[in-house]
C-alpha cells in the first residue's frame, strides 16, 4: 500500500508529508567548575569622585489608547505580547520638564478560521507586531539640582593713542564655553494595566476571548514607568568615622581582629564593605 498504512484499529492511515529533517550535531554535558566571590574594594575618603548622581527618581502614569485592525477576517487570537519601549527622555534645561515619548510594542498571535475558505490548509498560527506610541510631559522633583554649562563672548575696549577715546581700530575678545555632562535616564520597570476589547459581529465591544473571531481589537491602556534622571557630578566623599574590622589571612584561614579606625592611620587604606560585617580591611598592618 503506497498511499497509507493500516494501524492498529485496522483503519486505514494516511502518511504525512515529510517535511525538514532535524539532525542533533552535539550534546554534551559540562561539569561545574569551582569558583571563589570576592568583594569588590575601593579607596576611603576623604576624596572627590566623579559619580552618576540620581538627580530625580518618577514613575509617570501614561493613559492610552488605540485600535488595532487586523489584515485578514475571521480571526481567531491567540495571545498578545506587549513591552514598553522608552525612545526619549529628555530634561529641558533650568527647568523640571522631562519630555518621555516610547511605544508599546505588541506581538499579536492569531490563526485564520475561516470555514468557508476551502483552501485553508490548517489554520496556521501567525504573528503580526503593532507599536502603539506615546508622548507626553511630566514635571520631575530633584533631589539635586543639574549643573549646566556656560558659555559667553565678551568684546574687551580699549583706548587709543590719544588715551582719551575709544580705539576702533583693534578688537579683542574673550570666547568662554563650560561643556556640562548630559542628564541621560534609567527604566527601572514597566507596568501595563490594560483592557483589550474586540468587534463583535453586531459591531458591539466584548472582553477579549480567544473564542471569538475579531477583525479589530480596541486597547485601553494605563502605563506606569519608573525613570531614574540622572547625571554625572563631582562628589566629595568624606573620610569615614566607624568601626573597621581588620582582616589577615593565616595558613588560608581568615582571622578577624577588631580596631578603632580613629586609633590608626587611614591615609591610603582601601576598604571593603559586606552586610554582615560592614567595613572591613584586609590588611591588618595598613592600620597599624
Amino acid at each position: 500500500m503506497s498511499e497509507g498504512s493500516i494501524s492498529s484499529n485496522g483503519k486505514e492511515e494516511c502518511k504525512c508529508k515529510q517535511g525538514c529533517k532535524s539532525t542533533l550535531v552535539d550534546s554534551v554535558t559540562l561539569s561545574t567548575c569551582n569558583s571563589k566571590s570576592h568583594i569588590p574594594m575601593g579607596s576611603t575618603g576623604p576624596l572627590i569622585a566623579k559619580i552618576p548622581v540620581i538627580l530625580s527618581d518618577v514613575e509617570v502614569e501614561i493613559n492610552v489608547e488605540s485600535e488595532i485592525e487586523l489584515e485578514k477576517e475571521h480571526t481567531r487570537l491567540i495571545n498578545i505580547d506587549k513591552e514598553v519601549f522608552v525612545k526619549e527622555c529628555k530634561l529641558i534645561p533650568y527647568t523640571n520638564k522631562l519630555f518621555i515619548e516610547g511605544y508599546v510594542g505588541k506581538n499579536i498571535q492569531f490563526y485564520n478560521d475561516d470555514c468557508t475558505n476551502k483552501t485553508n490548509e490548517g489554520n496556521k498560527v501567525e504573528y503580526t507586531e503593532v507599536n502603539s506610541t506615546f508622548k507626553c510631559v511630566t514635571e520631575i522633583e530633584f533631589f539635586k539640582k543639574p549643573l549646566y554649562g556656560e558659555g559667553y563672548k565678551e568684546r574687551l575696549n580699549s583706548l587709543d593713542k590719544s588715551m582719551i577715546c575709544k580705539n576702533n581700530k583693534e578688537d579683542s575678545w574673550v570666547h568662554y564655553s563650560e561643556l556640562q555632562e548630559p542628564v541621560y535616564c534609567e527604566c527601572q520597570y514597566a507596568k501595563i494595566l490594560e483592557i483589550d476589547a474586540l468587534n463583535s459581529k453586531d459591531n458591539g465591544m466584548k472582553c477579549l476571548d480567544k473564542k471569538e473571531v475579531c477583525k479589530k481589537i480596541l486597547e485601553k491602556m494605563v502605563i506606569f514607568i519608573r525613570l531614574k534622571v540622572i547625571q554625572n557630578q563631582q562628589v566629595f566623599i568624606p573620610e569615614f568615622h566607624r568601626d573597621v574590622m581588620a582582616i589577615e589571612s593565616c595558613n588560608n584561614n581568615s582571622m578577624y581582629k577588631c580596631t578603632r579606625n580613629y586609633d590608626k592611620d587611614k591615609s591610603n587604606v582601601t576598604v571593603e564593605f559586606g552586610e554582615k560585617e560592614g567595613i572591613m580591611t584586609n590588611g591588618y598592618s595598613e592600620l597599624k
